[in-house]
């Protein structure tokens, strides 16, 4: 399990330091720090106490943090934090987790100091990945609502696009959902596209299944390259 994201992006001779990680179901909010030069330089949170009521699980968290994490990436690639040029021109320490709160390691006489010898983790490698696609634009696909998949049954979700760098919307982006399953060919149940705020209403029914597992695949496409959106359907008891 993902339990937070962490990166350094170099921009104008700098370094700085995001660290994106969940408060917890008991404190809804996923946060985002950027430091630079060891000090915290901006923070972005994010509050999901309306969703947590009607009830979501880590996979839609992750989702959340993973999209967040890419937002101040972006911000830093264009420019949102950039200031004079001063000494953090030096590598910004990662901070580490000490009693649930983030703090930057440091050396005895209290200044901050990267880890040497350090290896990378899943997640630095996943985040590393995340670093590079964030480099040009492209479309995102985000769900608006949490959303459980029932087979035989209806449902109702709220899709969105944007653009990568600026979290533009993009309209007109077609929107395709998909069943896959063990024991059938797949089978498209919905098609569309975005209005011009870049949202859509995918109203359709889950294909029933008595045996084997099946997956939903709700996909976005457009002139800026595509991305999708993977969830199991469960079987009522």
């Amino acid at each position: 399990m993902i339990t937070g994201f962490n990166t350094d992006i170099k921009h104008n001779e700098k370094v700085y330091h995001i660290q994106t990680e969940d408060k917890g179901l008991q404190n809804p909010y996923i946060e985002s720090l950027v430091y630079v030069g060891g000090e915290i330089l901006a923070s972005k949170k994010t509050s999901y106490a309306e969703q947590a009521k009607s009830g979501i699980d880590e996979k839609w968290i992750g989702g959340l943090m993973e999209q967040q994490h890419r937002t101040m990436i972006a911000a830093i690639k264009r420019g949102r934090f950039d200031g004079p040029a001063d000494a953090t021109k030096s590598a910004a320490p990662r901070p580490t987790m000490a009693g649930g709160e983030m703090v930057p390691p440091t050396t005895e006489a209290g200044v901050a100091t990267a880890i040497p010898g350090e290896e990378k983790t899943l997640d630095q490698v996943i985040i590393d990945y995340l670093a590079s696609e964030a480099e040009s634009e492209h479309l995102e696909l985000s769900l608006l609502n949490a959303v459980e998949f029932y087979s035989g049954s209806p449902v109702e979700l709220r899709v969105a696009t944007k653009k990568s760098l600026s979290q533009n919307p993009i309209a007109a982006a077609a929107i395709e959902v998909k069943v896959i399953s063990t024991i059938e060919p797949p089978r498209v149940i919905f098609k569309g596209k975005t209005a011009a705020d870049g949202t859509a209403t995918v109203r359709c029914t889950i294909p029933a299944f008595r045996e084997g597992t099946a997956a939903v695949i709700i996909s976005a496409q457009s002139g800026i390259g595509n991305d999708e959106v993977k969830q199991l359907v469960k079987r009522k008891k």
